[in-house]
């Protein structure tokens, strides 16, 4: 029987609707799940959305199509699709959740709590350990900060970080099928610090942690992300959130993914936002909520066999 995978709508003011109504329609996502539209109707309607492509549950909030950009309402119908979600996955209701991109000032403005979709995942399922694995253009990272200021970013690089970061990409790549993973890690300062010159964090944090933890590495990011994706490693542990994104953007454009580790559901969600600025134009790409899908499939796929 196909895996039921719940798409959320993003923020409804956002490109969030028409990717998953894009994506449901994509005939391999037909043939390898059952979708289940979880947002307001009359959002997925404005997106395309009709009875015949895929059931809807409509959480019951309404949003006027007036609105434009971040707002408290968006946050509202869009913390409330992925609320319901989360939920119905933990209770096994549903196999997986493709989430749309929602706006974390228009959560701020509902008053939502959770920052981002995977704080509000760690709060409703209990896990200790949890992190994103981005996927695209042949290439994979696992982030050892996430959303946090670079400022703050050295100091909360410490050893269980790390440790937590390697233990999710081994557990990750091994549900994808990588039976012996190769793991490198990303240096935080250019040329890997330069033997103190350019920064002390690779020698009193980065140096010894790699070595005990079984990782490639420091090495300096501009030559990793080259090693990585001529395949010389299966995964590369990023220092902060841009030294992944940003390569790896440039190699997958929209199409990259990004899969929540370390939690009892399978998640995952296209890595770009919500586009305001194009939204209702018909003009989104729907690669990265297709990819996102198809990767959601799969992981729930290995995580039944195992």
């Amino acid at each position: 029987m196909p895996p039921l995978v719940a798409f959320t709508c993003g923020d409804p003011a956002g490109i969030g609707p028409e990717v998953a109504v894009k994506a449901i329609r994509n005939s391999h996502v037909r043939r390898a799940m059952k979708a289940l539209a979880v947002g307001p109707r009359a959002v997925f309607e404005r997106a395309g959305w009709r009875p015949s492509l895929c059931p809807l549950l409509d959480p019951g909030i309404s949003f006027s199509s007036r609105v434009r950009g971040p707002s408290a309402a968006g946050g509202e119908v869009s913390y409330r699709a992925v609320l319901v979600s989360v939920r119905m996955a933990i209770r096994g209701v549903i196999d997986a959740v493709v989430t749309a991109p929602i706006s974390k000032e228009s959560w701020a403005l509902a008053g939502a709590g959770p920052l981002d979709h995977t704080q509000l995942i760690q709060r409703e399922t209990g896990s200790k350990r949890i992190a994103m694995m981005l996927v695209g253009g042949g290439m994979r990272a696992v982030l050892a900060t996430r959303h946090i200021p670079h400022a703050r970013v050295a100091r909360r690089l410490t050893h269980a970080a790390l440790a937590e970061a390697a233990a999710l990409a081994r557990e990750g790549l091994r549900a994808l099928g990588v039976a012996r993973p190769e793991i490198a890690l990303c240096a935080l300062n250019p040329h890997a610090g330069d033997g103190g010159l350019i920064g002390t964090e690779e020698a009193r944090v980065l140096t010894p942690a790699a070595a005990s933890l079984g990782l490639a590495g420091p090495y300096p990011a501009d030559a990793l992300w080259k090693s990585h994706r001529d395949g010389r490693f299966d995964a590369v542990i990023a220092a902060y959130h841009d030294q992944a994104l940003i390569p790896m953007k440039v190699a997958a454009g929209y199409s990259i993914v990004n899969w929540t580790l370390g939690s009892p559901i399978v998640r995952t969600s296209p890595g770009h936002g919500t586009a305001f600025e194009i939204a209702g134009r018909g003009k989104a790409d729907p690669s990265g909520t297709i990819a996102a899908a198809l990767l959601a499939v799969e992981a729930a796929a290995n995580r039944r066999r195992s």
